[in-house]
């Protein structure tokens, strides 16, 4: 989804994707306007870099009012507006084309190369009632020969910077409209910055054109001769990156806080849950129903941040009746007001009404049946207790904003990435819940727990999942596609057998998906690579993991970046499942003999007395102290020729 106005203040610009993270463009165009910073944009020394855009604008809106008179513009008319625009506003000298490249049997024409090539531009003509960027046109396809008979104009950019070494951002006008892209092998994650140059021109958006200008400037994309990675652009692209770590850094911590905050005021509040946790010794459970929860409040921010909860055809009524009173982003807006952190508990009670209406639906909310995830009988200790709003609140607080420098910064989770929810997670089962006798409740990180260790909980980076992917996977999708097109590629299954929050499950889907839209449309946009993403997802993608929450927020994940609207968790219930991969065996003869005793040898994290226990038991049952045999009542291990036979 894109973003506008409402966190930058502008309206003609939009970011689609993490192409330059919004924080990061709010800095570029909140940045001193010093005379070192002119001088970088080869301002003229002893001029300012506001005046200097200032008249560029005037320039600018001269030529588009020129186009604007024309009735239809060609792509010739459009070429000639970009190309003026380019060169007398944003310092590009050297334009060549049109340019037309050739890769085997591939053909790509591109209106004009700055400097010498690392800047690719593509051109379209303005169409009525249309998207020009998305609309497939034969002049942008390969021709006869070519694999794509029609391209996009913004299929053909993305295709050429993906495919060339020496580009990595390029320029698509379609009209009076343009984009910043980069190289991106992604087709379910788009990623560019649009102007609306019409727009800022005719409405003397002034605001919106320095920001334009600031990030399109010939001077951002580089030298020419310097390796394509030299440039601001890229440099504000890591950056970013950089801060996005940062900011999940302080998301984990955010996470932690609000555990506290949750668990501290059940505990408060609620005299008898306080006895249980003393004195049956359930912490622990305790411990992972606040983690179910906060994750419940997180998949509600994220699934209304992307406009993800309501299905299509809920009323108008109903989301408008969800987000007044029972909406996450009510509670979030709610949690900075100090006022509203008082000693009552409704705030906590209506959560619990929403929470409990995700579980089995409820059409005066427009709210689906996910279950999952949401199933009351997960929660036992959380349902019956009650939560004072200041605690509440807090919580929410902490899940809804970050504190930097002394300001509160809404969190995007709109645009934060899907595999990140998995690992907030993981990283939270080093903490150690701990209850003193007074009450307090705390979460110790510094004792670090081996809950990690026994479930098998960690974080495959990304540049892993992607080593194993190519390696792995794009083989068998070769053959796949070479023998049976797209029934070869859906005909495939893919297990992760220790999936963990489904990192390598979401970046095999994503890729089976890519492959499957462009069989299906040479020229597949994002509708249709989601529709081959659903299918992908719910016939291809397989799961287990010991970890009961790890297989909650796996399905999650592949519900957030695959499923329509509204649509059920429940649908992959059958895909991703828990249990343990690890036990069982290659050879079925091997069960004639029982289980080896070497099977209950201790391990970091066994109970030593239980392990002992087991081997003992172990024993007696192949001894015939025990009842596995079933046939003759004697509790021996069945004779080795029954066996055969019962197999």
């Amino acid at each position: 989804m894109a973003i506008r106005a409402a966190e930058l203040g502008l309206v003609a610009v939009t970011i689609e994707g993490g192409l330059i993270a919004p924080e990061q463009v709010q800095k570029i165009a909140a940045a001193d306007r010093t005379a070192k910073l002119a001088l970088s944009y080869d301002c003229p020394k002893g001029l300012g870099l506001g005046d200097e855009i200032a008249r560029y604008f005037r320039i600018g809106q001269h030529l588009w009012t020129e186009f604007a008179r024309i009735d239809a513009p060609t792509v010739t008319q459009t070429a000639q507006f970009a190309q003026s625009l380019l060169t007398q506003c944003f310092g590009f000298d050297n334009l060549t084309g049109p340019v037309e490249h050739t890769e085997g049997n591939r053909r790509f024409r591109l209106a004009w190369e700055a400097k010498d090539g690392r800047v690719p531009i593509v051109v379209a003509a303005p169409i009525e009632g249309k998207d020009a960027f998305n609309v497939a046109m034969p002049e942008f396809g390969d021709g006869q020969g070519g694999g794509r008979l029609k391209r996009s104009p913004v299929s053909l950019l993305q295709d050429w910077l993906n495919g060339t070494d020496h580009a990595l951002w390029g320029l698509v006008f379609a009209g009076d409209r343009v984009r910043l892209m980069r190289d991106n092998a992604s087709l379910t994650r788009p990623a560019w910055i649009e102007a609306d140059l019409g727009a800022m021109f005719r409405d003397d958006m002034f605001a919106d054109f320095t920001l334009w200008w600031l990030l399109a400037h010939a001077t951002r994309f580089g030298a020419a001769g310097a390796a394509p990675s030299d440039c601001a652009q890229e440099e504000w692209r890591n950056e970013g990156m950089k801060q996005g770590t940062a900011a999940r850094d302080k998301l984990r911590d955010g996470v932690e806080l609000a555990l506290f905050e949750l668990g501290q005021g059940a505990i408060e509040a609620s005299p008898a849950l306080r006895e249980k946790l003393a004195d049956h010794g359930q912490l622990a459970a305790f411990f992972e129903e606040l983690l179910r929860t906060v994750y419940r409040l997180i998949f509600l921010a994220v699934a209304e941040d992307r406009d993800l909860l309501h299905a299509r055809n809920a009323t108008k009524d109903a989301r408008a009746l969800y987000a007044a009173s029972y909406s996450f982003t009510f509670w979030r807006e709610r949690s900075r007001r100090r006022v509203a952190r008082d000693a009552h508990h409704d705030a906590w009670e209506a959560m619990k009404i929403t929470l409990g209406c995700l579980e089995h639906g409820e059409d005066m909310l427009g709210l689906p049946a996910l279950g999952g995830l949401f199933a009351k009988n997960a929660t036992p200790l959380l349902n019956e207790a009650a939560i004072p709003n200041r605690r509440f609140l807090e919580a929410v607080f902490n899940l809804g904003y970050l504190r930097k420098d002394g300001a509160i910064h809404r969190i995007n989770w709109r645009d934060l990435k899907t595999e990140e929810l998995g690992s907030v997670y993981e990283s939270l089962l080093e903490i150690r819940p701990q209850l003193a006798a007074n009450g307090q409740f705390s979460l110790d990180s510094g004792a670090k727990g081996n809950a990690r260790k026994t479930s098998g909980s960690y974080y495959t980076p990304d540049s892993l999942v992607e080593t194993l992917l190519d390696s792995a996977l794009d083989p068998v999708l070769d053959k796949a596609e070479a023998e049976g097109g797209v029934d070869g590629i859906l005909d495939l299954k893919v297990i992760d057998p220790a999936c963990g929050s489904g990192h390598f499950l979401l970046g095999a889907a994503r890729r089976m998906a890519d492959r499957v839209a462009r069989l299906r449309n040479e020229d597949a946009g994002k509708q249709e690579t989601q529709a081959a993403l659903r299918d992908v997802v719910s016939r291809c993608i397989h799961g287990v993991d010991r970890n009961p929450m790890a297989v909650e927020l796996a399905k999650v994940a592949l519900w957030i970046e695959s499923v329509s609207p509204g649509q059920p968790l429940g649908f992959l219930d059958a895909n991703i499942r828990c249990g343990d991969a690890l036990l069982g065996v290659f050879d079925l003869d091997a069960l004639e003999d029982g289980i080896p005793d070497e099977a209950y040898k201790v391990l970091t994290g066994d109970d030593k007395k239980a392990a002992a226990f087991y081997k003992s038991k172990n024993k007696a049952e192949k001894s015939g102290q025990g009842t596995l045999d079933y046939e003759s009542g004697t509790g021996a291990m069945p004779p080795k020729k029954l066996a055969a036979n019962l197999n």
